[in-house]
């Protein structure tokens, strides 16, 4: 399942998604993306063949006095975790997303998140959201703009990523369509429209803040909203 992007990550966020820098929000946002763009599959398979390349390289040049025991801790890690599972019943993936008059089908990645559950909340503005649970770092959630829909004009206290993954939106930076990726940091100030509708990833590391009109009363409970349900995840 791949599509022609026209927004794509850095190449800055690529190599930290290769180094495996990112939360585990934005590494599944950037996953679903590269399942998306062959383009960004390319570019992300030679960043890790340069990576594995140096790390291969460093690994002849030095021995860690203390390898055998940070060999040990990753397996007694791994065997912890698997211990973790064991008793838990994976529920199957959601494939599938159902929209007003058709089906969205999943990136294999925002599939496994799906099944949590995807519980939708009416927001104003025509706006629909269901939120799962990746890290204690981000806020992640599926978005739903139905058509004619718009979010009141915003900024955000840190970064947020999204994803488009059916229909278009657009902003006061561009025109978006399914595949595409974008990051927007607290220097943009942005109000997304959809006349077709869109349903979309977004991954936030900090909340948004509202800058005009009655939506502006919202930013002290949507500030500690976010901040608790991060500190109940910690």
């Amino acid at each position: 399942m791949t599509n022609t992007a026209n927004f794509h990550p850095s190449i800055e966020l690529l190599n930290d998604f290769t180094q495996g820098k990112l939360a585990t929000g934005m590494s599944v946002a950037l996953s679903a993306h590269l399942e998306l763009c062959e383009a960004c599959q390319e570019k992300s398979s030679e960043l890790e063949s340069e990576a594995a390349k140096s790390w291969a390289k460093v690994a002849d040049d030095q021995v860690t006095p203390d390898f055998s025991d940070m060999i040990s801790a990753i397996v007694g890690q791994a065997q912890t975790s698997e211990q973790e599972s064991a008793g838990k019943q994976e529920r199957p993936p959601v494939n599938e997303i159902h929209m007003l008059h058709h089906s969205v089908t999943l990136p294999r990645v925002l599939a496994k998140a799906a099944s949590q559950g995807l519980v939708w909340k009416r927001l104003a503005g025509g706006i629909k959201q269901a939120s799962v649970i990746l890290d204690n770092k981000t806020q992640c959630e599926f978005i739903y703009m139905t058509p004619g829909s718009q979010v009141p004009v915003h900024r955000h206290q840190g970064s947020e990523v999204t994803l488009v993954l059916d229909g278009s939106f657009s902003d006061e930076l561009g025109h978006y369509k399914a595949s595409d990726f974008m990051v927007r940091t607290k220097d943009n100030l942005h109000k997304p429209a959809s006349e077709e509708g869109c349903l979309c990833f977004a991954v936030l590391d900090n909340p948004l803040t509202f800058t005009k009109g009655f939506a502006k009363l919202m930013n002290p409970f949507i500030g500690y909203k976010f901040r608790k349900a991060l500190a109940a995840r910690a």
